[in-house]
Parts: C-alpha cells; sequence; structure tokens
C-alpha cells in the first residue's frame, strides 16, 4: 500500500475546471461544437425565420387595428405602393435585426472561444503534473 499525498495545486486547478463547468459549462461546451461560420449561420438562419414571422405578427395586427380604414380607402389606395412600401420595412427590419445578430453571434462566439482556451490550458497542466509524477 502506497502513501498518496494530496497535492495542493491538483486539487486547486481541479477545483477552478470544476467551477468553471458549474459557471459556464452549459453555455460554452454547446458553442465550440461549432465551427465559426456554421454557429453564426445557425443563428441567422433562426433569427430570419423569427424575424419573418414576428414581422408577419406585427402587420397582421396592425392591420387588424386599422380594419376600418384601410377598407374604406381600398379603392383609393394605390396597391402596388403599399406592398411596396410593406416590402421595403420588412427588408429594412430585417437587414437591422439580421446585423444585430451577426454582432452577437461572432461576439459570443468569440469570447467562448477565448474562455475554452483558459480551461484546455488549465487542463493542459493539470494533465501534466500527473504525468510529471508518473501517473500517481
Amino acid at each position: 500500500m502506497g502513501c498518496y499525498m494530496i497535492h495542493n495545486e491538483r486539487v486547486r486547478r481541479m477545483v477552478q475546471l470544476q467551477a468553471f463547468n458549474d459557471r459556464k459549462g452549459k453555455d460554452v461546451f454547446p458553442v465550440i461544437a461549432y465551427f465559426r461560420r456554421d454557429y453564426v449561420g445557425l443563428h441567422l438562419l433562426k433569427a430570419f425565420v423569427s424575424g419573418t414571422v414576428a414581422f408577419g405578427v406585427i402587420l397582421l395586427m396592425w392591420g387588424i387595428c386599422n380594419m376600418e380604414m384601410l377598407m374604406e380607402s381600398i379603392h383609393t389606395m394605390d396597391l402596388k405602393q403599399f406592398a411596396i412600401t410593406i416590402i421595403l420595412r420588412y427588408l429594412v427590419c430585417m437587414g437591422i435585426y439580421l446585423a444585430a445578430v451577426f454582432v452577437y453571434a461572432e461576439t459570443k462566439y468569440t469570447r467562448t472561444k477565448k474562455e475554452i482556451r483558459g480551461y484546455q490550458r488549465h487542463l493542459k497542466r493539470l494533465i501534466g503534473s500527473y504525468e510529471g509524477d508518473g501517473g500517481e
């Protein structure tokens, strides 16, 4: 039976790694499963779908609230210009929203990669401390 000593440095590193897992693990580890382009593209796709649905719901609510005005002026209204106005507003809203989502996803991916590098550095040091002792 060998006598095993507690290595304070190893314990400290293990506690730091576990604290990182508990605090940020659920947010960080799924992000690194993707390449940057895939992660950002997935967020942009989700944003496009949700933004389109949101714009449609807002347009529907606006139409219901202004139903009387629309019915009174439908015969005199330039429908082509009305449709162009709606499409331009949709494009502007989606452009702003998708640009914001792009910046958010890029920033989050970059920040997460930096955090993971620190985690991996601590993990390598912990593994190296075991290899230095001959695996004890």
